[in-house]
């Protein structure tokens, strides 16, 4: 594996371009990455077992492209997340940055890197001080890098940023609990921007805000990106929202990525049963197609992260489970459908596609009647 050394120093304010590499220009790699949280009890706190939290996770993201993280709750999208950034320490694996491995970083050499990735997190209230102002929170990365030499410099950079997220500089004077969600997470996506970063790790940055705003966010997101050429590592649970804003798209399960691969690829022609699954439960914009696609119903609980099943660890769900699947965990890779999937039995299925009939129903013409039909459509 070639190195790349493409990232800029820690002095530059603007960001360089990248140089061809193997990697095909990746800012961020990360190979068999594991991340266990002990259980500990006892007086003496002896481990009496580990939580799987993340479990060999291997992905990339290249430069100027927005990957989607998708899967339910508790899978460890959020930890893979944290521990990406080093907030939490990884069990073993590696991680690299431009070329960089930081996996053994220590606090003090994760400073320079600190500039080059940043988060926006779920909570855009909980995230922030309540004790600062705006003008504080903003301008604190820019006073602990030093990347101001004075007060009015300071400020006049909080300003800016704050303009470039759509608030008045106005703001800057005023706590966080003086804003609406999506205000809030404006200013955090500002606290983001301060320190001139290549990558965004979006950790769920819409699910805590109202329908209404959730549109306002993501235009931001894509502006931005536009703008100042930025990557984003987007975690969410709404596949809607992911299909939008994502170039690719990684499927995770029970600390283990699934399914990978561009946008259309899993969308349309996903190969693994759990991805499929969840394709299935999106709703349908149209009234006049809902209640016509089959819908795969998953048959019990997600197992416990500390004591997930042998082999494949979705085969406790999996309509196609087999005895191979017990013995054997599926690697991920392409299984002759154009991108990886971890399944010893996969196959593409069309899930958000109608049925010929269904289509040919909803695109025939209405027949207007006195009285209003008395099913209810209780997809």
């Amino acid at each position: 594996m070639s190195e790349v050394s493409t990232a800029p120093s820690a002095a530059d304010g603007e960001h360089s371009a990248p140089a061809p590499s193997a990697s095909d220009g990746a800012i961020l790699r990360v190979e068999n990455l594991v991340k266990h949280f002990p259980i500990r009890k006892g007086l003496l706190k002896r481990t009496v077992g580990v939580v799987h939290a993340v479990d060999g996770v291997d992905l990339e993201v290249r430069r100027g492209e927005t990957l989607g993280l998708v899967g339910e709750s508790g899978c460890g999208k959020s930890t893979l997340a944290r521990t990406v950034l080093k907030l939490i320490e990884p069990t073993s694996g590696t991680i690299v940055v431009n070329g960089r491995d930081i996996t053994r970083f220590k606090r003090k050499q994760m400073r320079p890197i600190r500039r080059e990735l940043q988060i926006v997190f779920q909570d855009p209230y909980a995230s922030l001080n309540p004790r600062m102002t705006v003008r504080n929170i903003v301008g604190e990365p820019l006073k602990i890098h030093g990347l101001a030499s004075d007060r009015s410099e300071r400020n006049n950079r909080v300003a800016e940023l704050l303009r470039t997220v759509g608030l008045s500089p106005e703001h800057a004077n005023r706590f966080p609990h003086e804003f609406s969600g999506g205000q809030r997470q404006r200013i955090g996506v500002a606290r983001a921007l301060a320190l001139n970063p290549q990558l965004l790790i979006l950790d769920e940055p819409v699910s805590a805000l109202d329908v209404s705003i959730r549109a306002q966010v993501v235009n931001l997101l894509e502006s931005l990106q536009g703008e100042f050429g930025l990557s984003y590592l987007f975690v969410a649970h709404d596949l809607s929202i992911v299909r939008h804003v994502s170039d690719r798209v990684a499927v995770m399960y029970l600390g283990k990525i699934v399914e990978i691969g561009t946008r259309d690829q899993v969308y349309e022609r996903p190969t693994h049963p759990y991805t499929q699954a969840l394709l299935s439960a999106v709703p349908i914009e149209s009234p006049q197609q809902r209640g016509k696609r089959q819908r795969i119903v998953l048959e019990g609980d997600v197992p416990s992260p500390v004591d997930p099943p042998s082999g494949c660890h979705f085969r406790t769900r999996c309509w196609k489970a087999q005895e191979i699947c017990a013995e054997v965990e599926p690697p991920l890779e392409n299984r002759g459908f154009d991108h990886p999937s971890a399944c010893h039995f996969a196959e593409p299925l069309e899930p958000l596609k109608l049925t010929e009939q269904a289509a040919l129903a909803a695109s025939a013409p209405t027949v207007e009647v006195d009285a209003p039909s008395a099913e209810v459509d209780a997809s």
